[in-house]
Formats: structure tokens, C-alpha cells, sequence
């Protein structure tokens, strides 16, 4: 009996030295199990850094780009900005070339032009005095006095060459307008040897007319004799009076029948 207890006992020991056996083996396996999930889960920690990090530089770069991107369109606005603005210039620098070359050629020709200009100016100041004395009398001492004015103009050293041909120039125009004018004035003429008061009135360059003040004597200038020359009063002294109203404004333009002399062909 004794024995069996020992026996039993034994048995008993055994069982409990293998179930702490087991109980280790499972703690030394669950152990091992753990430190492997560890570096399991350092690797993936690891690769969710990388990841992280690329992320970050991919976004980086993005930025980058898009950044540069807007830098390009910027610069290429602001070439082509550029390209109008160089194309407008270019115009106006061609416009000026022309101008430059156009001055150039003026400037060559100043020379003849000076030269020439002087001589012109003393032709044209002899012919209007010559037309001015071969003309119908009228306003003498004015139109004489202008050819004087001019003449004095292109013989002054001091006047320049644009001014004398100016003053010789306003003669010229003075001269022309009174071929397209009409006007009556009083004027003191001599008529048979003896000096009347008159009322001239100028058609023109067609007819230079008097009429006494008393209307008691009409005539007109003869260009060939040269002379006043008295007119037939039936005939022609109420439409020379109409006239000299006409040309005073105090009557209204109509048709008028004057002595006129015939135009002679040109020499």
C-alpha cells in the first residue's frame, strides 16, 4: 500500500512537471510570436515613413512645377508683349528712315534753291510793277508803295530769303484780288484839262468808271488812249449810279450794262 502511494505520488509529480513543461514551451512560443509582429510592424512603420516622404517630395515637385508653369506663361505674356510693342517700334522707325531720307533730299536741294530764289524774287517783283503801271489806275499810291515795301524786302540783307519771297508773294495775292472784287471810292481826277471830284467805280479788272458828283459827267478809262475818256451821260449815266450803289451794298447785285473793253490776245 505503502508503495502504491508512492507510486501515486510519482505520478502525480510527473503530470505536474510536464504541465509546467508545456506551460513554459507555450510561453517561450508566444514570446517568439511577439517579437516577430514587432519587426513586422517596424517594417511597415518604416515603409509608411518612406511613403510619407515621397508623398511630401511628390507634392513638393508638383508645387514646383505648377510654380515654374505660371513663371512661363508669365514670361511668355510678357515676350509677346514685347514682340507687339518691338513691331510698333519698328514702324515708326521706318516711318522716320523715310522722313530722314525725305529731310536728306530737301536738304540737297536747298542749295539750288537758295540760289535760284533771289533771281525769282527780283522777276516777279519787276513784272508786277510793270503790270501795276500797264493796269487801270486805281489806288496808284497803295500799290506803289507796296512794290517799294517789297523791293526793300529782297534787297535787305538783314530779311531772309523765305521773307523776301513772302512779301513778294502777298503783292502777288493783293494784285489777283482785286480781279475778283467790285468797289466805288471818291477820288480827284483831271477831266479837260481840270480837276474834278469824282465817284470811281472798279469792276473788277474789266472797267475802271467815274462819275462827277454832280452825275452831270460819266466816263471810263481807255487802256489803249491811256486817259480818262467821258462817256455819253444818256447812255450810261444811270447804270454807272446804279452801279456805285451796287459796289456801296446799297443796292442788290443785278446785271448792268457798262462799257467794257474788248480783250486784245496776249503778246
Amino acid at each position: 500500500m505503502k508503495n502504491r502511494r508512492i507510486m501515486n505520488m510519482s505520478m502525480t509529480a510527473l503530470a505536474l512537471l510536464m504541465s509546467s513543461i508545456m506551460s513554459f514551451a507555450q510561453s517561450a512560443e508566444i514570446l517568439v510570436d511577439t517579437s516577430v509582429i514587432d519587426r513586422a510592424m517596424d517594417v511597415v512603420g518604416a515603409k509608411l515613413t518612406s511613403s510619407a516622404a515621397t508623398q511630401e517630395e511628390i507634392t513638393r515637385l508638383a508645387n514646383s512645377a505648377s510654380s515654374v508653369f505660371e513663371e512661363f506663361k508669365r514670361e511668355n505674356d510678357t515676350l509677346e508683349a514685347l514682340l507687339v510693342l518691338n513691331a510698333e517700334w519698328r514702324q515708326r522707325i521706318d516711318r522716320q528712315e523715310q522722313q530722314i531720307a525725305e529731310l536728306d533730299e530737301s536738304i540737297a536741294n536747298v542749295e539750288v534753291v537758295t540760289r535760284e530764289i533771289p533771281l525769282l524774287t527780283q522777276k516777279m517783283l519787276a513784272s508786277a510793277e510793270e503790270f501795276i503801271e500797264l493796269d487801270y489806275p486805281f489806288h496808284l499810291d497803295d500799290r506803289r508803295a507796296r512794290v517799294a515795301f517789297a523791293r526793300d524786302a529782297i534787297t535787305n540783307p538783314a530779311v531772309s530769303i523765305a521773307e523776301r519771297f513772302r512779301q513778294v508773294l502777298v503783292l502777288y495775292q493783293t494784285e489777283n484780288s482785286y480781279g475778283r472784287t467790285i468797289e466805288t471810292y471818291p477820288d480827284t481826277i483831271e477831266i479837260g484839262g481840270v480837276e474834278r471830284d469824282v465817284n470811281i467805280v472798279r469792276i473788277g479788272r474789266v472797267a475802271l468808271i467815274y462819275q462827277t458828283t454832280d452825275r452831270q459827267v460819266t466816263g471810263a478809262w481807255d487802256l489803249n488812249a491811256r486817259a480818262w475818256v467821258e462817256l455819253p451821260a444818256g447812255d450810261y449815266r444811270t447804270a454807272v449810279q446804279t452801279a456805285i450803289r451796287v459796289a456801296s451794298q446799297l443796292d442788290a447785285p443785278k446785271i448792268i450794262d457798262l462799257p467794257v473793253q474788248a480783250p486784245e490776245i496776249a503778246q
